[in-house]
């Protein structure tokens, strides 16, 4: 970390003061305190000038000091005042702060209105998921996101949620933004807000409320990218919600699950759960396109776009695990996982670069919406049940033994074409020189007894992780497959939204 600068302060002054003669020098009186200046080969009256100036934001003093033109002595004292805790900065930030806000607020209604013209055209098939949606976003019971009574959503055929995956992701994005970013109900609900102005209807338990130039002060205090990629997600899953696309791809019968049972003993329910998975699920669409290219297409750039923007935010799904006070074997676990983790998006920036893209559009680039709840999914299940953390995590480390041809070709064909696999295949083979497809094991060896209702948990949570990952995957053969020439996505500058 670089070390302070008084340079860094965007509208510096010293505090008010009052200046008189001292013994040897001047004595700054601030409140009850005094502080002795003593000087040599400047005049008393100049330095005394000097101070009066440093009152004083507006003063030419602070510019010249900026452009490095005032005597050596003058940065010299204001550094020493600074030391002592005598500047601050007078910018209140009001000006940055509601011209961010005014920009929220534009982007929160250009959302609405995309979301209101697919809305429109079938209104009657939204109105149902829109009042759910609705609920959802002025429910402010926070126990009903945070207890596992919200999920899973199977055995609960008479749920909205029953076999509905997009409205299965939004409670998950919801859970994850009232943990970490209750900024984004605000900005959700703006939207909601927009589609029902511009569709003509709302539900009837829809509260007809503007939200407050204050709030979106604060939701002006979230990153721009992180702002917009929610907004996309957000509406996306609404799109989806009445779709066939929206519905639930894989099922299972956990309630037979009625003993407790070993760590152990659920780690190998799970692979065969997900095993029995993938095997009904068969290829996918993002499988069948890569293994097709046979040189760099966009699609292949896309998939590392997207790994960057993964393991950009991994680390963060390990953050409510390691402030809980497990037992110290499996903490001290969870902290060399975390270790092990850390600074792994360096491989795909890296490999994103090598095929040609620029550093700088990839970090700014909006990640896909299946891209987003992969991360944010994570993070709840790891807040809410670590046994459902350590379960589902088998999805992203891999299963034991299993090998993705996908993987390999993919990477095969980046080195062919730019000499670049050992930067490709370096994060794979870091992760098994780590023994990461080990990890759920070596976690759950650690946990040796697990509820009937963890366990039912834990595997719908692994399953729900499955689906999500297979369909992040689609989601970018989906976006990228078609293009002949690289998009990000995202709403500006020559980006464009996912569309269904």
């Amino acid at each position: 970390m670089e070390r302070w600068d008084i340079d860094r302060y965007r509208r510096p002054a010293l505090v008010p003061c009052e200046v008189s003669a001292g013994y040897d020098g001047l004595a700054i009186g601030v409140g009850d305190d005094a502080i002795d200046l003593s000087f040599e080969g400047v005049a008393r009256d100049e330095v005394a000038e000097v101070v009066t100036q440093l009152m004083r934001p507006s003063s030419d003093i602070w510019v010249r000091l900026g452009e490095g033109a005032c005597p050596a002595w003058v940065r010299t004292l204001t550094v020493q005042l600074d030391a002592l805790s005598l500047i601050e900065e007078t910018d209140s930030g009001v000006d940055s702060i509601t011209s961010d806000a005014q920009r929220a607020i534009a982007l929160c209604g250009e959302v609405g209105q995309r979301l209101a013209a697919v809305v429109g055209r079938r209104l009657g098939m939204y109105e149902d998921v829109l009042s759910v949606v609705n609920q959802m976003l002025t429910n402010d019971a926070r126990d009903r996101d945070t207890t596992p009574g919200a999920f899973p959503f199977s055995g609960k055929e008479s749920s909205p949620f029953a076999g509905n995956f997009a409205l299965q992701s939004l409670h998950f994005q919801l859970a994850y933004a009232r943990q970490n970013a209750p900024e984004l109900v605000f900005a959700w609900q703006h939207v909601l807000g927009e589609v029902f102005r511009h569709v003509g209807w709302h539900p009837s338990t829809a509260i007809s409320e503007d939200i407050s130039q204050e709030h979106f002060r604060s939701v002006a205090s979230l990153d721009p990218v992180d702002l917009e990629m929610y907004l996309l997600s957000f509406a996306h899953f609404v799109e989806i919600a009445p779709l066939r696309v929206g519905r639930r791809m894989t099922l299972a019968d956990t309630e037979r699950f009625s003993e407790p049972c070993s760590g152990l003993a659920l780690a190998a329910r799970a692979e065969r759960l997900l095993l029995s998975a993938l095997g009904q699920l068969g290829s996918n669409a993002y499988a069948s396109a890569a293994l097709e290219s046979h040189e760099i297409t966009p699609l292949v750039k896309g998939l590392y776009i997207e790994q960057y923007h993964v393991t950009d935010r991994f680390v963060e799904i390990l953050g409510p695990l390691l402030s809980r006070r497990l037992k110290r074997n499996l903490r001290a676990r969870l902290f060399q996982y975390f270790q092990e983790e850390y600074g792994h998006e360096a491989f795909e920036l890296a490999t994103c670069v090598a095929l040609g893209m620029n550093e700088g559009e990839v970090r700014a680039s909006v990640p896909l919406p299946l891209t987003a709840l992969y991360i944010d999914a994570y993070t709840v299940l790891a807040h809410r049940l670590p046994t459902a953390f350590f379960t589902s995590i088998m999805v992203t480390e891999g299963l034991r033994d299993k090998h993705s041809p996908v993987h390999e070709h993919i990477a095969a064909l980046v080195e062919s074409a730019l000499h670049a696999g050992d930067i490709v295949a370096k994060h794979g083979e870091t992760n098994d020189e780590l023994n990461h497809p080990s990890l759920s094991r070596l976690f759950l060896a650690d946990v040796p007894h697990v509820s009937a209702a963890e366990q039912r948990y834990s595997l719908e949570a692994a399953l729900f992780m499955l689906e999500v990952n297979m369909r992040q995957l689609e989601s970018v053969a989906f976006f990228y497959g078609d293009q002949t020439q690289l998009q990000f996505h995202g709403l500006r500058d020559g980006r464009r939204p996912l569309e269904i």
